[in-house]
């Protein structure tokens, strides 16, 4: 039996999930960055300062400070070795959540039972399951909408870069020169800036070039980075025209993007057709119940009746969420 205080009850568990998920990523993810940025600087310093040094005790520091440096964001070199699998930090990583994996799957959990309170008080035993999996699938949402939205944001201003240092490379300017000149012709707010402009602070705070360019791009989900990355470094390492190696990759990054573009529009008709299916049914109900009211307000208030629309209503679900995994494509 519903009453007042299983309304209140659920009311504020609601509340309480939600704002103890919209805390944690604040805390998380604006908090501990500003601390580390705070003091990124300084850390900086102090190791070039160490690199200068001669005795042994100079040396540890350095290495200390390196360590803290590069596990900035959380990123390791034993990370980008282990796997390439999109794991559960990679996936908070590249959407700059600076959340702990357990911290995520507690709000999960959090949101999944606060889920299943609802339904349970409410609804079948068919909703009382798929409850479960609304904190994972809300909180993957979430989070997949970050590393997406990075991802597009880069991408989007990635092949102009790149056009743009092949010409300056080729007028004869250093790549390094022509790195930050290409760059620095990009919006203030552009990602692929803000990647440039952080490779070069730490070139000038005496950070050596091969771990500057090779953490360049190291939050954001994008497969050309690490083919741009490798150029800069072979070229360093083994000489060659990097602008006609650039010229290439930029001919792909526009190919992808092409491929990218297409496929999106050839699954648009079926995502939409689900979408189209279901306004459908959503009238025929608007007009039945105008034409003849009892038969809508009926169903409900009889409990079989009720059971119908509530399997109804989850296989929609499923049909939905199916036609998403279906039409999901990686380019």
């Amino acid at each position: 039996m519903i009453t007042t205080v299983n309304i209140i009850l659920v009311i504020c568990l609601l509340l309480t999930v939600i704002a103890f998920v919209f805390f944690s990523i604040y805390f998380f993810e604006n908090r501990i960055p500003l601390f580390r940025d705070r003091h990124f600087k300084s850390q900086l310093k102090n190791l070039v300062l160490a690199q200068r040094g001669v005795s042994q005790e100079a040396e540890k520091e350095r290495s200390k400070l390196a360590q803290k440096i590069f596990s900035t964001g959380n990123i390791s070199e034993q990370t980008k070795i282990l796997s390439s699998e999109l794991t559960l930090p990679k996936l908070l990583k590249y959407g700059c959540w600076r959340m702990p994996p357990a911290i995520f799957r507690l709000s999960e959990l959090l949101i999944s039972l606060v889920a299943f309170v609802i339904a349970q008080t409410y609804f079948n035993i068919v909703i009382q399951g798929l409850s479960l999996l609304v904190g994972p699938l809300f909180m993957r949402w979430l989070l997949n909408l970050s590393v997406d939205r990075r991802f597009k944001a880069f991408d989007s201003d990635y092949s102009p870069f790149l056009l743009s240092l092949i010409g300056l490379l080729k007028t004869g300017m250093n790549s390094i020169q022509a790195i930050e000149a290409a760059a620095s012709g990009l919006e203030e707010t552009s990602l692929v800036r803000q990647q440039v402009e952080l490779m070069i602070e730490r070139l000038r705070l005496g950070v050596s070039e091969e771990r500057s360019i090779g953490n360049f791009g190291e939050d954001i989900y994008h497969p050309e980075i690490e083919l741009f990355v490798q150029a800069l470094l072979l070229s360093k390492r083994v000489g060659g025209s990097l602008s006609d190696t650039l010229e290439r990759l930029a001919k792909q990054v526009r190919r992808r993007q092409y491929f990218r573009h297409s496929a999106v529009a050839a699954v648009g008709m079926q995502r939409g057709s689900i979408v189209i299916i279901i306004l459908i049914l959503l009238a025929l109900q608007v007009y039945l119940y105008f034409v003849y009211p009892e038969a809508v307000i009926g169903t409900f208030k009889n409990p079989f009746g009720f059971e119908i629309w509530q399997t109804s209503v989850a296989v929609i679900l499923l049909a939905v969420y199916w036609i998403r995994q279906v039409t999901k494509i990686k380019v």
